[in-house]
């Protein structure tokens, strides 16, 4: 695992929690990268490129991002972007929520132009609930409030919340043209706090009969059931130790079990989507 954490902040819980029944109250729409979760996935633009508030597109731009108009509905969120991190270098921040839903397994920055390791996006958890985590590559963990984590969003992540209670989070994305250290973010080196211990989630041993159970659901598949099954594999690898990106391992053998040559080019087309290679701007029909 590449994630890990960089700091972390005390947080204002009094201000914060102004900010976020604020955001709360802002409607969810639709957004560029809804094929990639199920259930309540809202994500809101308080800095990006253009300064519109219903652009939630990440773009590589020359320069800052700009604040939006949801962010003047979040100021204490908005002076943490200012102070805590180098204003100067943000390209984009995000208050996200995520309720009884999951991200599946993905790969970000891959529809970019830059090298991977250019893009640095930071997480940090704005409440804590006990249901819910995220996943990096082969490693589940539990974030706490304050904790701002360096996430390696260019590898198969993936994030879940089990039950219907809020989990508000702050994502900050950077960019840079050449080498970087991971303190150039923020805005005082005190920020900087590498050394602390992530909560990595224990997880049960996953066997050769967890997997051919999984992929005997190719005797039930069809076009009405393919996204349910998919998510369903989806959620495997939070409760046993295997890694995200075998979701699309075991649910195109799946499709080949149930002798569907269409349900097999879908799914290989979600696979590739997700953790292969798409243009920036290209939506994903096969999933829906």
């Amino acid at each position: 695992m590449r994630s890990h954490i960089v700091g972390k902040v005390e947080l204002d819980r009094a201000r914060l929690q102004q900010d976020l029944e604020a955001l709360a109250a802002i409607p969810r729409v639709e957004e560029e990268y809804d094929e990639f979760s199920s259930g309540y996935w809202k994500n809101l633009s308080l800095w990006n490129s253009s300064g519109e508030a219903d652009d939630t597109m990440y773009r590589d731009i020359q320069g800052a991002a700009k604040p939006t108009a949801h962010a003047t509905k979040a100021p204490y969120l908005d002076e943490l972007i200012r102070t805590v991190f180098d204003p100067k270098i943000v390209k984009m921040a995000r208050a996200r929520n995520l309720v009884d839903a999951m991200v599946i397994p993905h790969r970000d920055f891959i529809e970019l132009d830059k090298d991977n390791d250019q893009y640095f996006r930071t997480f940090m958890v704005l409440e804590d609930n006990e249901s819910a985590f995220h996943s990096d590559d082969d490693t589940v963990i539990h974030m706490h409030p304050g904790e701002i984590w360096y996430l390696d969003a260019a590898a198969p992540h993936s994030a879940v919340n089990f039950s219907s209670n809020s989990r508000q989070s702050l994502c900050v994305d950077f960019a840079f043209d050449g080498p970087f250290t991971e303190d150039q973010i923020f805005s005082e080196k005190s920020f900087y706090q590498p050394a602390l211990k992530p909560d990595i989630v224990a997880r049960k041993p996953f066997t050769d009969e967890h997997r051919n159970k999984l992929v005997r659901l190719g005797e039930v598949i069809d076009k009405d059931n393919f996204k349910d099954i998919l998510f369903l594999m989806s959620r495997v690898h939070y409760r046993y130790d295997v890694p995200a990106a075998e979701t699309y391992t075991w649910f195109i053998e799946a499709c080949h079990l149930a002798d569907d040559a269409t349900l097999v080019a879908r799914a290989e087309g979600v696979r590739d989507y997700m953790i292969g290679q798409r243009a920036l701007g290209e939506r994903l029909l096969a999933v829906a």
